[in-house]
């Protein structure tokens, strides 16, 4: 049976309260930044990918590497692997890459965002090369969360918008190396003050701010 997606915009709105900025420009578009195509050795050693902690008060910035936490089904328990994210895309690009990945899975069915609202895709990259697997393998979902700079739901011209992260993968199961993956959320136009947290609730996780602080002046398309 399809979900439809309106259940997803209908449970935006909760409370708990953090800060949410606005963009200078309409719309925004990062291009996903190109990776080596290395062996799994040279890509995942020690000296080329060194995960470091992140916080609420420390966070990381875009192609900085951060550990998180991902289930491990071939011991049902949490181990932290080190994932970054790589690219930040909305507007036409984004909502079109959302309905192509629920037109082709039974479980959704893409939905426009209500006005005043618009689609965020995050890419991101995981190594799971120290993630102990099972003869399935392991797909490259992370649990993901958006929430305000302050670990609360996000606040936005006096309008609280908790957010539902979508995962999208491509269904593929792998046993080592780094691999890509997307996730995708709904937020309001304009706003780019938010966390984006990677990593299971109450496990290790790994914190990013979308902030212009960090990022930069945001062109639009």
């Amino acid at each position: 049976m399809k979900k439809l997606f309106t259940l997803i915009a209908a449970a935006f709105f909760i409370l708990s309260a953090a800060g949410c900025g606005e963009e200078d420009q309409d719309k925004s578009t990062f291009e996903e930044s190109p990776v080596s195509a290395g062996s799994k050795d040279e890509e995942s050693s020690e000296q080329e990918i060194r995960a470091v902690s992140s916080s609420l008060t420390s966070p990381l910035e875009l192609e900085q590497w951060g550990s998180a936490a991902k289930l491990s089904t071939a011991e049902q328990k949490y181990y932290p692997v080190p994932v970054r994210i790589l690219s930040i895309k909305k507007g036409k690009d984004a909502a079109d890459r959302v309905k192509k990945f629920m037109d082709k899975n039974d479980s959704y069915e893409y939905q426009k965002p209500d006005k005043g609202l618009e689609w965020v895709v995050a890419g991101y990259e995981i190594d799971i090369g120290s993630l102990p697997v099972d003869e399935g393998g392991a797909d490259t979902a992370i649990t993901a969360f958006v929430t305000g700079m302050d670990g609360g739901s996000l606040e936005y011209k006096g309008k609280l918008y908790p957010v539902t992260a979508v995962n999208m993968t491509d269904g593929n199961y792998y046993y080592e190396g780094l691999h890509k993956g997307e996730t995708a959320f709904i937020l309001p136009e304009g706003c780019i003050d938010y966390m984006l947290v990677l990593g299971e609730y109450g496990e290790t996780q790994a914190y990013f701010t979308m902030s212009k602080n960090i990022y930069g002046q945001i062109s639009g398309e």
